[in-house]
């Protein structure tokens, strides 16, 4: 990761990479069979898991669990704990929107965490009694994922521009204002 890190996902090189870690680069290749399975294993690693896990505690919640404080808590630490990772991800994303076979691999990641947010936002909608959706719920994923993306990149340049509690306020205004919605 460090290597990501210093020199960008497009100049690191595996002979860095594994002189680094203090590997062979038999034993690197035996794991991984290229830059991008190794870039995508630390992502299932280190962010899938932040991502998963506030995921399934949407999907549970009781009704009067305030899910807007987990939301920021999630968000701060995936900031805290894995700004490198963030800003190659980033980095991979560009590379991904200009080369097929590498946006199909990206893709593939991103409509699994849509499909599964969208889910949870679905069943934490009914938990609050909320109306159902007058759109698919992974648009609305869709929504929250774009969300917490700017925010992060935006965080990332001015800290201070964006407060630790903003997406979760945000995200409880948007089911708020869901909810208004549908009363009117």
């Amino acid at each position: 990761m460090q290597v990501f890190a210093e020199r960008g996902y497009r100049d690191a090189s595996m002979d860095e990479i594994v002189g680094r870690a203090g590997y062979s680069k038999g034993a690197l290749y035996w794991h991984f069979s290229s830059k991008d399975d190794l870039f995508f294993a630390l992502l299932e690693e280190r962010v899938i898991p932040i991502w998963q896990e506030g995921i399934e505690l949407l999907e549970s919640a009781a009704a009067d669990e305030d899910m807007a404080p987990e939301a920021s808590e999630r968000f701060v630490e995936l900031l805290r704990g894995q700004r490198e990772l963030l800003l190659v991800e980033r980095e991979i994303w560009s590379l991904a929107v200009r080369d097929s076979k590498l946006r199909a691999r990206y893709n593939k990641r991103r409509r699994e965490l849509r499909a599964a947010l969208g889910r949870a936002i679905a069943a934490r909608l009914e938990h609050l009694g909320a109306p159902p959706l007058e759109r698919d719920a992974e648009d609305l994923a869709t929504a929250f994922i774009a969300l917490s993306t700017g925010l992060t990149q935006e965080k990332m340049v001015d800290p201070k521009a964006v407060p630790d509690d903003l997406l979760g306020d945000v995200f409880a205004l948007i089911y708020a204002g869901h909810v208004a919605r549908t009363q009117a």
